[in-house]
């Protein structure tokens, strides 16, 4: 505190005398040798207010911004580290050759702003642009390839992170994403060797070491595992998820009592409710073995989904419930359920989009993706910067690679957002009349006129949205059986009626409503049969036996070993609030829920 107080006395007399200088240029001279003292003593906002006022001395100079969006990235303030480096970027563009030596480094230092604010996909684009002006910037490459490894595109991070490795191969972290790269896409054993590679090099690399020892549990190597999550540890003693994730492999390993112990040692860690449930999930199995005394009553069995029948028309069928826990998992990840759909209305009112032209001349409203992250950016604001990288990635892959086939890098904006509504927050009536809406809104539909959309582009519609959604089905052979040429136009009426179809359209959405309101709902201490947890959501009762499973080892077609039928029959039920403890009421069809697993 005093070597602060004691610069900024000094900071304070040479600015005046800065300022007092004869003419602008001096002073603007002063202010940036002043600033950058002060920056390499780390004292970064006091330097900032040195770069602030020699960019306003100089506005068009390039280095003042630059230095001044140095000092916002330190302290965190990314957005207006973004725009300092944007400043310099325009001012950079405008001088010249004078300042093309600068630029790389803008494009890098802009990129990784934007990383701060979550916003990876555009950062990518900076990081690219780089390593084009400068092909030698192997830090540019191996950061442009750790974006595409946080967006899901695999093979492209691959290539980037090899070329950085190639031209400086003792760079630890470029081998420890390499690693992650190579093992997203199932090269295993390569990717061992590269996270050896960034240990070798640098042997306290926490993501190296954590990142391998999910890829031994991945493996099933759990012994493995454990022994690398305790090096872990003994480089960052309070990484609770590494002691958690050693519990788990220590359970893996047949370890029970050192898994156990690893548990308490997470939850004096963190208070977070997995842990709870894991610890009740152990002391389950220890109750079972004991019971069970060896008689080799462990485990579960698959069944075939045709022997899973349902008790009346009131019991979600297995079938149906797979996918809908499938999209469900896709909502947690994205939050897409806290967007309310009105949201998606209100950015196609509110925000203008370019026409473009596609392959076949038609005009289209569709954007880089890029500029997609900004729009979801919009849409998913009360997302903290890590979580909405997580949805991004998600929407990546399993949207937008449906949607770019041809990897162009644009997206049908209309599209994505009619896409998207069946899945966003607000009633089902809603969700639907937004997704009409998105398609009206579309300019290869202007020609059907009357508020009305032509057919092929609602078949065109249904067929992405089982394929995106229901990918175990596969594509829809929609268009080919429904024709392809029916250029007769729909109603909202009539989409819906083709949306709700269940064999043909979206009808899962009933499933999944039922899903978004009861998948929380716990049942008191009743666990399941197979996999020991608390049962959260709904819980199917076999009739015959009376054993119970949770939504997940219902979908799965799980059952205990000593339960061997030729055919098993289920009822549902849905705890419906905290008032009903007690009492259990099964739902209509589409009712279902999910398990917390660890």
């Amino acid at each position: 505190m005093g070597k602060r107080r004691q610069y900024t006395r000094k900071e304070v007399r040479f600015r005046s005398r800065a300022d007092g200088s004869r003419s602008p240029e001096e002073a603007f001279d002063g202010h940036m040798a002043i600033g950058r003292v002060l920056y390499d003593q780390q004292l970064f906002k006091e330097a900032l207010v040195c770069f602030k006022r020699a960019c306003e001395l100089q506005p068009t100079d390039v280095r003042p911004h630059f230095r001044a969006g140095n000092c916002y990235h330190v302290i965190g303030e990314f957005k207006h580290a973004k725009e300092e480096f944007v400043l310099a970027f325009d001012a950079a563009e405008a001088g010249g050759n004078q300042w093309g030596y600068l630029l790389p480094q803008i494009h890098v230092n802009l990129g990784i702003s934007l990383e701060g604010e979550g916003m990876v996909i555009s950062a990518c684009e900076h990081y690219r642009e780089a390593a084009i002006l400068c092909p030698t910037h192997f830090r540019a490459l191996k950061l442009l390839g750790s974006g595409l490894l946080g967006v899901g595109e695999y093979k492209a991070a691959v290539k980037a992170l090899e070329e950085a490795i190639y031209m400086k191969n003792d760079y630890a972290d470029a081998h420890c994403d390499l690693a992650s790269a190579l093992h997203a896409i199932g090269d295993d054993e390569n990717a061992i060797k590269e996270f050896q590679k960034a240990i070798d090099l640098k042997p306290g690399h926490i993501d190296a070491l954590y990142n391998l020892g999910g890829l031994y549990m991945d493996m099933g190597r759990y012994q493995r595992a454990s022994e690398v999550y305790t090096r872990v540890l003994g480089v960052w003693p309070n990484h609770w998820r590494a002691q958690l994730n050693k519990a788990v492999s220590l359970l893996g390993a047949g370890e029970t009592e050192e898994a156990k112990k690893a548990l308490k040692e997470a939850l004096k860690m963190t208070n977070r409710i997995e842990l709870y449930d894991a610890i009740a999930h152990l002391k389950q199995l220890h109750k079972k073995k004991l019971k069970g005394k060896g008689n080799g009553d462990d485990g579960f069995i698959v069944v075939e989904p045709s022997r899973f029948k349902p008790c009346g028309d009131k019991t979600t069928i297995r079938q149906e419930l797979v996918t809908a826990l499938n999209i469900r998992t896709f909502q947690r990840t994205t939050r897409l359920t806290r967007c309310d759909v009105d949201l998606l209305k209100r950015e196609m009112n509110e925000n203008e989009t370019p026409l473009m032209y596609s392959g076949n001349g038609l005009p289209e409203k569709s954007i880089r993706k890029a500029s997609l992250e900004v729009v979801l950016r919009r849409l998913l604001s009360f997302l903290k910067p890590e979580t909405f990288i997580g949805a991004v990635k998600a929407i990546n892959l399993k949207i937008l690679t449906v949607l770019d086939e041809t990897e162009s890098g644009r997206v049908d904006l209309g599209m994505f957002f009619a896409i998207l509504a069946p899945i966003c927050g607000g009633s089902p009536d809603k969700r639907k009349r937004v997704a009409y809406d998105s398609l009206l809104w579309r300019p290869v539909t202007e020609q059907a006129g009357n508020g009305q959309v032509k057919k092929i582009d609602v078949l065109h519609y249904i067929k992405l949205l089982r394929q995106i959604y229901i990918p175990s089905q596969g594509a829809s052979e929609l268009l080919e059986i429904h024709g392809d040429t029916d250029t007769s136009l729909v109603s909202f009426t009539e989409f819906v009626t083709m949306f709700d179809d269940p064999d043909w359209g979206f009808g899962i959405m009933s499933t999944l409503l039922r899903l978004e309101t009861s998948d929380r709902n716990r049942h008191g201490k009743q666990s399941c049969s197979v996999c020991r947890y608390p049962i959260i959501g709904s819980r199917f009762k076999e009739i015959k036996s009376g054993f119970s499973l949770c939504s997940q080892c219902y979908s799965e077609g799980k059952v205990p070993p000593s339960f061997k039928h030729d055919e098993y029959r289920f009822k549902e039920y849905v705890k419906e609030s905290d008032a009903m403890k007690d009492k259990c009421l099964w739902f209509s069809k589409s009712s279902s829920g999910t398990t917390t697993n660890l």
